[in-house]
This record gives C-alpha cells, structure tokens and sequence, in this order.
C-alpha cells in the first residue's frame, strides 16, 4: 500500500471512529432529554392530580363566605375543622356532573361526606357574623370594611390531607376594592378562568407544607397593602384600619427598621417569605400592646399597635423585633425557654447592631431582664417544668430570661473558643441553611444537638445538662467579668480594660 493510500485508510478509520463517537454522544444526549422530558410530564401530572381546588367567594358586606372544594385522585369522606368549635358552618352542597345537586348535613366538626366519585366538588358557606375567631379585633374596632378570621374558622380540610403529600391551592374571589393579607405564597392574581362577576376580583395562593393544625390569620378588607423584598425574602405587609387615623408612612418606617434589624443577625433574612400584620386597636399603655409569631400555612408576625404613639415611641418599643426574632428557630413543642430566651436575647442584641438602642441601653436591658428572671425563680422547679407549665403558673420572667441567659453563654463560649469566628450568628445561619423553614414542631433537645452539630462543639448540650433540670438561674458571674461588665447600684458599666471585652463589643456593635 502506498503512503498516501495508508494516510488515506487511517484518516477514513479516524474519521469513522470519531462519527460512531458523535452518533454515541448525540444518542447519549437525546436519551436524557428524553428521560428528563417523560420525568418532568409525569412529576408535573403528578402535581396536578394531587391538587386539591378551592375557590373561595366572599359576601361584599364581609359577613360571611361560600367555599367550592374539588378535590385530587385520593376522595376524602369527611371534611374536618381543626378550629375551636363550634365553627359556624351554615349549609353544604354536593356538586356533581353525575346526579343532581343535594344538601348534605353538616356539624359543629365538620362534613361527613357521601361516597365522592372523581369530579364530584362540595360547597359549603360560613357566617362570621356570631364568630369569636376575631373577638379581639372585633371588641376593640367594629368595621363591615375589613374582617381578621383565624384560618380555621372557615377553611375545612380533607380527612386524607397530608401537607407533604398533597397540594392544596386556594383562590378567592374578593369585593373589587378591597385587599387580602394570607401567609400563603401567591400563584396567581386575576385569572380570567376564575372572574365571574366584574364586582370581583381574584388571587390564588398555595397551602404550603405546613402542618394544617397550625394556626394562622387572614385579614380581608379596604386597608394598605405592602410587599417589600429583604434579601431574597419577600414581605407581605398589611396595615388595617382603625378608629383613629393610622399613619401608614409612620408605621412604615418603624417596619423597616426591625425588618432590617433582623437582617444583622447573621445577612440573611431566616424565612423565604413572610406575612406581617399590623392591627390598630387604639389607645392603650403601650405602642405594641401584644404580639406573636405563627406558623400556619407559612410564617407570620402580628402585632396589635396604638396606632395613636409618635415613631419615636414605635423604634424604641421592643415587641416587633422580638416577634421577628422568632424566625430564627423553628417551631418548638414545649421548649419556651429556647425560643422566648432566644428572642429575648436578640431583641436587644439586634437593637444594639440596628442603632435602635445603644450599646449601653442593649446591655443594661439585657442585665435589667436577667434581675426579673431572677426575683421570678422559684427553688421549687427547675427550668424544664418551668418551661412546660408557663402558661399555667405564670413563670414568664424565669422562662424568658432564662433562656435569654443561656443564649448570651453559648453565644460567648463559642465566640472564646473560635477567638470571636464563630458565634451564636453562625450556627444559627447554618440552621438556617439546613432546616428553615419549620414544617414540623422540633423538641428542645433535638435543637441543641443540631446545634452542637453545626458549631461542631458541645456548648450547647453542655448548658443544656447543666441548666434544664437546675431549680437556679443561669451563672453569669463570670460571663460578665470575662465581658468586662460590672454593677454598681444596678447600673452597667463597662471595663474595656480586659481582653474578652472585644467579644462583649462584637456582640453589640454595627460592625460585623
């Protein structure tokens, strides 16, 4: 064979090999995207047929509502109230293609259900107008212009629902005009499949993987609404009205400061999205006269305000970011003395790196609040059964600061440990990272050792050990004389002659 016959053979057999290789790597691509294409058609009908529909119609005088519920693949045979009863259920329907429309009986639970075929829907309505699900609210500013109603006064769930399993996407059909504050992520706003009357207008949310015995609000009403993103997290902010005129531009302010205040915990706002609910309920003795932090159906802050006080009084009242600092942990299960003595704590330390108190004011709040916790243990319980029967005895102040002393140790011992790298901050990020949101309730002993796991040390457990089944309050003795904090006639002053003191100003400071 010649030589450019040989060149000719080998660049024929190269050129062979190297098209059987494309033909394997196109083949090899084609396979995925068709193997992608068939998992992505079957999770999404998957999604869909199990998605339970309902569509929700509010009266226009807001005294009630009707609800369509048209369920998945899986038919349930009672529709169950997980609410206080009596829940005030009126009347319910069968809606089916296959035989006439008929009443069905309902109780102060709930539906039993007759046998459901696929396409069968039931319809059912709820008065508000005898309703204590918003006494409250109700008591103090009586309105037909806006209603708060816990979200099991009216929404009845499918006896097989299981959040993690199952989808369930809800759309109201609300008065033209009015707004609708829910902690559910929104799908979809004004859908034309779902207006039938131009006197409405429409907005579907999604029931995320909660719990459904959780509690949760929605207001529904003519008052402001509010999204603000925070990091990658969106707010939802809803002021209502009240009696005296509310300064929406005022309250606002004092939002954004304690939402932003959160934000110095660790850089990152600790839930995807949240529901804030603003309630004017006039003059009282305080600017925030109560608050909470709930779960339902996704996180949600709520507080109750004298809409009457100057901002000035708003930023130096300390409720909302208490509330917000409950985002930082997850649901617990009798375990008040990590989650209030955790929000008690970052109150004031987040006051401190927000300029909403100062340095001193933070640290001597802190000192002020370890003095109550003290006057309010009793040698005759220990922290744990403190904790479990708070609100039976009233031990408030034992729990609380507790917990808030018990922070302040793990947060400087692995500060001492790290030299300052590591903090109460960074584990909490890194909880935050693998375990928020919170779809199920967490004991305390479960979060301290995923909290030892994170910091990877013992600090945590061992002021577990050392305190939960201890009659006295937390030690701080020498946490304040390592911090260069000193008492005199109950005052704090400072020592920043001493070396840890770096870490008391860590704490505190703006600085990160």
């Amino acid at each position: 064979m010649s030589s450019n016959a040989r060149l000719f053979h080998i660049s024929r057999q190269y050129a062979l090999s190297g098209l059987k290789a494309l033909e394997k790597t196109i083949f090899t691509i084609v396979q995925k995207i068709v193997l992608s294409t068939v998992l992505l058609i079957s999770a999404t009908l998957q999604t869909h047929a199990e998605t339970h529909h309902y569509t929700v119609q509010l009266k226009n005088d807001l005294t009630g509502l009707s609800v369509k519920a048209c369920f998945s693949r899986l038919l349930p045979s009672r529709l169950i109230s997980y609410g206080a009863p009596p829940i005030q259920l009126k009347t319910a329907t069968l809606i089916s293609n296959r035989v006439a429309d008929r009443n069905i009986p309902v109780n102060r639970h709930g539906i039993d259900l007759p046998p459901l075929k696929q396409g069968d829907c039931i319809s059912y309505s709820i008065s508000f107008k005898d309703s204590t699900a918003h006494l409250m609210f109700k008591n103090r500013q009586s309105t037909n212009q806006q209603i708060l109603i816990d979200i099991h006064s009216w929404l009845l769930f499918p006896d097989n629902f299981n959040a993690e399993k199952y989808a369930l996407d809800i759309t109201f059909q609300i008065p033209r005009g009015m707004n609708i504050s829910t902690p559910w992520p929104v799908l979809e706003k004004n859908s034309p499949n779902h207006i039938n009357n131009k006197s409405k207008s429409s907005i579907t949310y999604h029931y995320t993987q909660r719990p459904e015995k959780w509690k949760g609000l929605i207001a529904i009403g003519k008052f402001k609404t509010t999204t603000l993103l925070k990091g990658a997290a969106k707010i939802q902010i809803a002021i209502l009205n009240g009696h005296e005129a509310v300064n929406s531009k005022k309250l606002m302010l004092w939002i954004n400061k304690n939402l932003d205040a959160l934000l110095m915990a660790y850089g990152e706002f600790p839930v995807p999205a949240l529901q804030l609910l603003v309630v004017p309920t006039g003059k009282d003795h305080e600017p925030v006269r109560w608050g909470q932090a709930m779960r339902g159906g996704g996180d949600a802050v709520h507080v109750y305000i004298d809409q009457t006080r100057s901002l000035n009084e708003f930023l130096k009242d300390w409720v909302l970011i208490h509330e917000l600092s409950h985002l930082l942990h997850p649901r617990f299960y009798n375990a008040s003395w990590f989650s209030e003595g955790l929000a008690s704590y970052y109150q004031n330390v987040l006051g401190a790196r927000s300029r909403l108190l100062t340095q001193h004011r933070a640290w001597q709040k802190l000192h002020d609040g370890f003095q109550r916790g003290i006057r309010g243990t009793s040698p005759d319980i220990n922290l744990s059964q403190a904790s479990e029967s708070m609100m039976q005895t009233g031990s408030f102040m034992r729990v609380y600061w507790s917990g808030a002393a018990i922070s302040l140790l793990a947060d400087y011992e692995l500060r001492r440990l790290s030299n300052n790298e590591q903090s109460l901050d960074t584990a909490l990020k890194k909880f935050r990272h693998c375990c928020l949101p919170s779809r199920s309730f967490w004991s305390d002993y479960k979060m301290i050792k995923k909290m030892d796991e994170l910091s990877d040390t013992n600090v945590f457990s061992h002021l577990y050990q050392q305190y939960l089944t201890s009659t006295n309050f937390p030690d701080l003795s020498t946490v304040y004389s390592e911090l260069g904090l000193r008492v005199k006639n109950n005052r704090i002053e400072f020592d920043n002659s001493l070396e840890n003191s770096a870490i008391r100003r860590s704490i505190t400071s703006p600085e990160k």
